[in-house]
C-alpha cells in the first residue's frame, strides 16, 4: 500500500474519532431533552464511546505521517463534549441549571486569568467526578462497569499516562509557584499546547 495513502488514512481516521465528540455532545443534550434521567445507561454509553476515541484519535495520529486538521482543536472538541456533559445533567434534572452556568463562568474565568492548560483539564475532571457520582448513586453496577473499562484504559495506556499525570501534576505546581511570584512578561511565558493528543491528559 502507498505509505503516502496510508499516511492519510491514519490522519482522516484521527479526524473522524476527534469530531464524533462533538456528535457525542449532542446526542447527549438530545438524551436529556428526550428521555431525561432515563436516558441515563444510554448516556454513560455515549460518553464511555466518546472516551475511547479520545485515546484512539491519538493512537492514529501519532501513526500519521502529516498534520491532522483537527489536532490543533482537540483540547476545544474535548470541551465541547464536556459541556454535552453538563447540558444532559442539567437538562435530565441532575444539575441545576444555576450551578452548570455558575461553574462554566468559573471555567471561563480561570481560563482567562491562567491561559494553562492543565487548568481547562482540571475543569473538565471536576465534571468527570460529579457525573461519576451521579452514575454510582444512581446505577452502581453501571458505576462499576465504567470504572472496569477506564482500569482497562490506563492499562492499555499505561506508559502515556506515566508521562501525562506528573506532566500536569508538574503544570499545576509550576502555575501556584507563579501565581506566588511577580507576574512574568507575556512573552517569556511558555507556549501551551491545547491538543490532547500531546497534552497531560
Amino acid at each position: 500500500m502507498n505509505p503516502c495513502y496510508t499516511a492519510d488514512m491514519y490522519a482522516l481516521l484521527a479526524d473522524s474519532l476527534t469530531l464524533s465528540r462533538v456528535i457525542a455532545a449532542g446526542i447527549l443534550i438530545w438524551l436529556g431533552l428526550n428521555d431525561g434521567a432515563a436516558g441515563l445507561p444510554t448516556a454513560v454509553l455515549v460518553t464511555v464511546l466518546a472516551w475511547t476515541t479520545d485515546q484512539l484519535d491519538g493512537w492514529a495520529a501519532r501513526r500519521s505521517a502529516k498534520p491532522t486538521r483537527l489536532g490543533r482543536y482537540d483540547f476545544p472538541i474535548d470541551a465541547t463534549f464536556y459541556l454535552g456533559i453538563l447540558g444532559y445533567l442539567t437538562v435530565a434534572g441532575y444539575l441545576p441549571w444555576q450551578a452548570a452556568l455558575l461553574f462554566i463562568v468559573l471555567a471561563i474565568a480561570a481560563w482567562i486569568s491562567t491561559r494553562r492548560k492543565a487548568v481547562g483539564v482540571l475543569c473538565l475532571r471536576v465534571v468527570d467526578l460529579y457525573a461519576g457520582g451521579i452514575v454510582f448513586w444512581q446505577q452502581p453496577v453501571l458505576g462499576l462497569a465504567v470504572v472496569g473499562w477506564l482500569l482497562i484504559l490506563a492499562a492499555l495506556y499505561h506508559r502515556r499516562l506515566a508521562e501525562r499525570v506528573p506532566r500536569w501534576l508538574n503544570d499545576m505546581r509550576t502555575l501556584r509557584q507563579a501565581h506566588a511570584k511577580p507576574a512574568a512578561p507575556a512573552e517569556n511565558m511558555p507556549p501551551q499546547s491545547f491538543d490532547n493528543r500531546s497534552g497531560p491528559f
